[in-house]
């Protein structure tokens, strides 16, 4: 079966797909790889434009070491950069099919290239742009899509950030037929596991040790006609955009302490001590602490314990444990932020 690939190959995900595929039984006919002017269009559309950008705010520094700090992170980002290049150059070097570029896949110039390809089907992984019914029509098994989730749930953005976020026990993998509509269309196969322990990180290894089980599953469906395609349910479907900070912010007041871990659990959540922006890492539910007694009334966000090995603070429901922190860009325990900063009982979070 003569096939096209678009993959997004700035993406773990995408590219993750890039050798199952290519080790099928498809004739993979040419990869299609976005030029970085779509990528751009792509990010500036996911996350918003914005005038102003947050930035985690940093002690006082002396002019000699903030000539140091941003000579370090100019470099950092110039060998991110770099790296990048050389990652996306190492991937595709022993690519023996077409790499073709294109800065629009729906764009006039690039379907007729397409036609004269005339792939039975087409696949894709996180490519970053939404495909016209033009280019979906050109093959006459139509396009597949791979999503990080079990469809219907999380339709659209960064779906594996919010089935943490939203406390799902269990997610997965869905390949689908396209349509116009951003992750609608008959599912064709899926693979599910449990999540609910999981941290963002794990979760996403886990997404990417599964990726060949899900392309495996969609080779078996088109080249053994093993598998059976069936509708989504759109009453049980969900849709959700790329998070934003507003998001990821850990409201004391309105959130339950369950809520509170599950957003800790996504590795990008974060609150305000004393002015400065603090992501906690790790963290577990207690329903109480030892230091609540004698029916105390604590608003939520107030510091309640200081033990060996964790904060302790009151939420919704419960208190939450936090046993690591990133203060002004550093990881380090809890421990070692209330030392070196002498946090006491009774304070608040915001």
């Amino acid at each position: 079966m003569k096939t096209v690939f678009f993959c997004g190959h700035k993406s773990r995900y995408g590219i993750a797909h890039l050798k199952p595929i290519l080790e099928s039984e498809f004739q993979v006919l040419a990869v299609i790889l976005a030029t970085d002017s779509r990528w751009d269009q792509f990010y500036q559309k996911l996350l918003g434009k914005s005038y102003y950008e947050a930035k985690d705010r940093q002690p006082t520094l002396s002019f000699k070491s903030f000539l140091k700090q941003v000579i370090s992170v100019r470099l950092l980002k110039l060998i991110q950069k770099v790296y990048n290049k050389v990652v996306a150059r190492d991937v595709f070097l022993n690519v023996k099919v077409p790499v073709i570029y294109t800065s629009d896949a729906n764009g006039s110039l690039f379907l007729e290239k397409l036609k004269t390809i005339n792939p039975d089907l087409i696949l894709s992984a996180a490519y970053p742009q939404i495909f016209s019914k033009e280019l979906i029509k050109i093959p006459v098994y139509g396009a597949v899509n791979f999503h990080p989730s079990l469809l219907p749930k999380f339709r659209g953005a960064h779906p594996h950030f919010w089935a943490i976020a939203k406390g799902e026990r269990e997610s997965g993998l869905t390949a689908h037929y396209m349509t116009e509509k951003i992750d609608d269309g008959n599912i064709i196969e899926q693979v599910n596991f449990p999540i609910w322990q999981y941290t963002y990180s794990e979760f996403y290894h886990k997404i990417i040790e599964e990726t060949p089980t899900i392309v495996k599953k969609v080779e078996l469906f088109f080249i053994e006609k093993i598998g059976s395609v069936h509708p989504q349910k759109n009453s049980e479907a969900s849709y959700f955009q790329e998070p934003r900070d507003i998001h990821k912010r850990i409201f004391w007041n309105i959130n339950s302490a369950e809520d509170i871990n599950n957003l800790i659990r996504t590795e990008q959540a974060f609150f305000f001590f004393r002015s400065f922006k603090i992501k906690p890492l790790k963290a577990k539910v207690t329903k109480t602490n030892r230091n609540l007694t004698n029916n105390v009334n604590v608003t939520p966000g107030t510091i309640v314990d200081v033990k060996s090995d964790c904060l302790v603070v009151k939420a919704n429901g419960g208190c939450i444990n936090i046993y690591f922190v990133v203060y002004c860009g550093k990881k380090m325990t809890s421990m070692e932020w209330i030392t070196r900063h002498k946090i006491n009982i009774g304070e608040v979070i915001l």
